[in-house]
């Protein structure tokens, strides 16, 4: 039996898979066979032919230098190690589209990061001393870059330079104690996909007036973000084709909401809307508007 808490998961971990099926397929096209590599001794056998290279490990302490051989790495996963600094010659690696540096001791990132214009996702989740501004400065120039994961880095406030990164498309705020959505973000004219499940100090009202002018945003995570109210202002997205509020303290939904025309899927599963009310957005929202209300 699946269940609310499966179905959240399967979701999310669809949209993971998706992100990597994407590197996959560009890996494909190359006509190219990729290996995974978990050992550095076993990378360095052939360092030409390692391109896909995972060193998840408490024991890691400090970036291995010998990673700067594989000059046909594309994929770098550090993720869960102990590392606190990356090299500057990191910028070596040219062909880089995926790096994982979450569960890390990361700080800052080196400026040279800049420089790998194949970068196309970067994860820095779970890094609470991590300084998001410098970060951000960093890895704006990276015209490739199209996912960057932000979740559980303890932010309270998005620095003002969030809004320069206007090439990113899929970004997770998620697990971060912030209040208010930045005016900035609404600079974020590529972005179609935003997380910020589990940011119950989040004022949805306030959020909302800057979400509602990201214009290609078509897809907004508020999962258990502890919303009691969902604002009628929501309607003003008349982009958003996806929007998740499970696991929130919802009662009704907003009139507004049968005004977004472009609304395909709405989630209010785990909310203690009543069957009344359930029922009535089954045949006012159907069948334009798929709806999970969990059972």
């Amino acid at each position: 039996m699946v269940t609310s808490k499966n179905r959240k998961f399967v979701f999310g971990y669809l949209v993971f898979l998706g992100i990597l099926l994407l590197l996959i397929t560009a890996f494909k096209a190359q006509s190219q066979t990729f290996t995974l590599y978990q050992s550095l001794k076993e990378a360095l056998e052939n360092p030409d032919a390692v391109e896909w290279l995972e060193l998840r490990s408490d024991t890691l302490a400090f970036f291995p230098p010998e990673i700067l051989q594989f000059k046909n790495l594309q994929y770098l996963d550090l993720s869960r190690s102990s590392i606190s600094t990356l090299p500057e010659e990191i910028e070596r690696l040219t062909k880089l589209k995926y790096l994982n540096l979450s569960k890390t001791r990361i700080k800052s990132l080196p400026g040279s990061l800049s420089n790998l214009k194949s970068l196309n996702s970067l994860y820095l989740s779970s890094l609470p001393e991590l300084d998001v501004n410098q970060a951000i400065i960093v890895i704006r120039n990276i015209p490739t870059l199209k996912v960057l994961d932000l979740k559980h880095d303890n932010i309270e406030s998005l620095p003002p330079s969030i809004g320069d990164l206007r090439q990113i498309e899929v970004l997770d705020l998620s697990g971060n104690p912030i209040q208010i959505i930045p005016f900035e973000l609404r600079m974020l004219r590529n972005l179609k996909v935003l997380y910020l499940n589990d940011d119950q100090n989040l004022d949805i009202s306030r959020s909302l007036d800057v979400l509602a002018e990201i214009s290609n945003l078509r897809e907004l995570h508020l999962e258990n973000d502890n919303i009691d109210i969902l604002p009628d202002k929501i309607s003003r997205m008349k982009g958003l084709e996806y929007l998740y509020l499970n696991e929130n303290r919802l009662y009704e939904l907003p009139g507004g909401i049968r005004d977004m025309k472009r609304l395909k899927y709405i989630d209010i599963n785990d909310n203690p809307v009543p069957n009344v009310f359930l029922e009535q957005y089954r045949q006012e929202l159907a069948p334009s508007i798929k709806i999970n209300i969990g059972n």
